[in-house]
């Protein structure tokens, strides 16, 4: 019995480069609310980018955001997992003197760009409307940084391995989209694991969905997963495919309507 939907947001819900959902996934993903279940989006993005996206929906779901990092409902913060800072500054300023690499170090809801800029304002920040400011000095950074992320003109394989080869011992470095790499100490998994724990649900009532390597070890987490045709080849390899989530999504809606145990739920 499924009682937890999670989707990755950009390339999987939405399509890539775009800002808001569509408005039949709106309508969809307001059925699922209404009908009992509960829903998170699970994105790398910060949380309030996340709310921009889903603006439109009647109440807002449970954000996971960062790769994991965080969990939100609403403004309040629910749980984070945040990176040591010494690992966090040192990966950036390692980061920083690849060619053609912007440096993005991340809080909850804030951000910092380091190292000039390839387009990453313009194209990426301003697009997805990121709470930002520009440094020139890593000691300027404030909070707890969750998540280091790079954007990548040029050859995102090569930094991709040695981002892997240099820092795999202690950070988790995932490509995240056709141009970022990113820096947590966790993952989309075990942010799938934390809402479970919250929801009181278990990770074999949940089905997840993603078109991305990012996005592997939720579904893995998940008690079903399916992976966004057109996505990562290495992911529709090892999962079930979809054209878009809502078509299995749909099946879940009677099921649910019907079910006497959605009030036991938790509702946070």
């Amino acid at each position: 019995m499924i009682k937890l939907i999670v989707s990755d947001l950009d390339g999987t819900l939405i399509p890539e480069g775009t800002g808001y959902l569509p408005t039949e996934v709106k309508a969809l993903l307001d059925e699922v609310q209404r009908s009992g279940l509960q829903l998170a989006i699970s994105s790398g993005r910060q949380a309030p980018s996340i709310r921009r996206a889903l603006s439109t929906l009647e109440r807002e779901p449970l954000i996971i955001s960062q790769n994991g990092s965080c969990i939100f409902r609403g403004e309040r913060l629910l749980y984070t997992d945040p990176m040591p800072r010494e690992d966090a500054l040192a990966a950036a300023e390692e980061a920083s003197r690849w060619p053609q690499c912007d440096v993005v170090l991340e809080t909850a809801e804030q951000c910092w760009v380091y190292h000039g800029f390839h387009g990453v304002v313009e194209e990426q920040l301003l697009s997805r409307r990121y709470q930002y400011a520009v440094i020139h000095d890593l000691a300027d950074v404030e909070g707890d940084v969750v998540k280091v992320a790079c954007y990548i003109k040029q050859d995102i394989d090569g930094f991709a391995a040695w981002a892997k080869g240099a820092w795999s011992d202690k950070l988790l470095v995932a490509r995240s989209g056709v141009s970022w790499v990113d820096f947590n100490v966790t993952d989309k998994g075990k942010g799938l694991l934390a809402a479970c724990r919250l929801l009181g649900v278990s990770p074999e009532e949940t089905v997840a969905f993603g078109d991305n390597l990012n996005d592997e070890p939720m579904l893995a987490a998940a008690g079903r997963a399916y992976a966004v045709a057109g996505g990562n080849p290495e992911l529709t390899s090892r999962y079930p495919t979809c054209i878009h989530p809502s078509e299995v999504i749909k099946k879940f809606l009677p099921e649910w309507e019907e079910n006497a145990c959605i009030s036991k739920m938790t509702v946070l």
